[in-house]
């Protein structure tokens, strides 16, 4: 069987490559915020690399965050029952958005909830295993912070009982877990300048820790960070390559990006036994593929809850409407106190393999049918099969939701809704911009 060169692939922005020896020098580059001081200070946070004279890969490029967690008063001791909570850094900002050459790629609003669903549908036990823990991902298996719950227990064991000073923290996450663009598009760019902009908010969301300790609760945290760096491979083509590159880019070549595009919504629900609720975040003439649903119910600004965690809130039937199209077409009649949930469960389970293209039977899901119950109740709405009539129109969406009984007050609804997007970067002879 022939070997695949995976340097020629990232080379092949127009055209195929496939002789060995394509890369000559592979190296991560560190870029970090133009105003260090924003990082802590609720500004907004701007990583810009300026250089277009080179070639960059942006699926492998990631951030590096590095702080501490702190008391606001007496300090944390070993013993002390807090620490981060699972996928914390998406937590630390209310926004996220990637820019090549000053135009917006792809926008998330509440990216902690926004990767936190799509990840528990994506990444299996291994990943918990290996990677999960250097990103802060370990999910909790109570809905309490104690050693009993073996997420807590490991991420308290990585920030609070390992570190000296206690509570110091260093993750890499990667742009592939935070945005659809680095997790599709895999070749190299040229001549772009990329921006990441983050908006810090509160540290509450990001914290999760005991009632009590020792008689007494335990005293509110905050977040101080040290370091957030943008790690980008730049990449230096062997000569050969290089000119054969710079030929296609000087011949004015528009190669087409496709990718996955994540955008998330919220609202708050009323406390009412049906709720309709209209996206404001709109596909235009984006397809619409997946909508992935969740609530959470009195989990923000406090850490003594875990907001990577979510409420079934009683839903019976839950679907989502493309103009006058309703998705799924059968009512699910689910009934979490009877454990009456396989086809809701069903649909989570099956979003990794048709997102993926991996076969279930091959590829693990670390949420079980309890866990579905308890923890993760994310409701998968399949779209992907539209009319010809509804992909040539605006499309209008809407969520349509019914419950056993009234929703309980303070309940959040999160949406995120994932559609193929197309853009082109068309090169100018001498640098690339984008086109939508």
């Amino acid at each position: 069987m022939a070997t695949v060169d995976m340097g020629s692939e990232m080379l092949d922005i127009g055209s195929a490559i496939s002789d060995d020896n394509s890369i000559e020098s592979y190296e991560f580059r560190e870029y970090e915020s133009q105003n260090p001081a924003a990082i802590n200070n609720g500004q907004a946070i701007q990583i810009d690399i300026q250089n277009q004279d080179i070639f960059t890969q942006p699926s492998k490029s990631y951030l590096l965050v590095e702080g501490r967690l702190e008391s606001t008063a007496a300090a944390y001791v070993a013993a002390t029952l807090v620490t981060l909570i699972n996928n914390a850094i998406p937590y630390m900002f209310s926004q996220i958005r990637y820019l090549a050459n000053n135009t917006e790629i792809e926008n998330i609003a509440s990216p902690g909830q926004a990767t936190t669903m799509k990840g528990m549908l994506v990444y299996g036990d291994d990943f918990a295993k290996g990677e999960g823990l250097n990103i802060c991902w370990q999910k909790d298996s109570t809905a309490v912070a104690a050693n009993a719950n073996v997420g807590f227990a490991a991420r308290r064991t990585m920030i609070i009982t390992r570190p000296d000073p206690i509570g110091t923290f260093s993750f890499v996450i990667p742009l592939r877990h935070l945005f659809g663009f680095c997790d599709d598009y895999h070749r190299v760019v040229y001549g772009i300048k990329h921006s990441l902009l983050l908006s810090r908010q509160a540290d509450a969301d990001a914290i999760f820790k005991t009632n009590a300790g020792d008689g007494a609760a335990v005293v509110d945290g905050r977040i101080t960070l040290s370091k957030l760096s943008w790690f980008m491979p730049h990449v230096i083509p062997a000569l050969e390559y290089k000119s054969m590159l710079m030929k296609q880019i000087e011949a004015k070549v528009k190669i087409p990006v496709a990718f996955r595009a994540m955008q998330c919504d919220n609202i708050s629900v009323p406390q009412a036994t049906t709720f309709s609720w209209r996206l404001s975040v709109k596909s235009g003439t984006e397809k619409p593929r997946w909508i992935l649903v969740a609530f959470q119910t009195g989990k923000t600004a406090s850490q003594v809850q875990n907001p990577a965690l979510f409420d079934h809130v009683q839903v019976r039937n839950i679907y989502a409407m493309l103009n006058s199209d309703r998705y799924p077409v059968v009512d699910m009649n689910l009934d979490f106190t009877a454990m009456k949930i396989s086809r809701a469960y069903k649909a989570l389970r099956d979003f990794k393999e048709e997102f993926c293209g991996i076969d279930g039977r091959e590829s693990s899901c670390q949420v079980t049918p309890i866990e579905f119950v308890d923890f993760f109740p994310i409701f998968v709405l399949d779209v992907r099969r539209q009319s010809e009539r509804l992909k040539t129109t605006t499309q209008d969406i809407q969520i349509k939701v019914n419950f056993e009984a009234a929703v309980p007050a303070n309940t959040t609804a999160y949406a995120v809704l994932i559609s193929d997007r197309l853009l082109k970067l068309e090169s100018d002879g001498s640098k690339f911009n984008v086109v939508y």
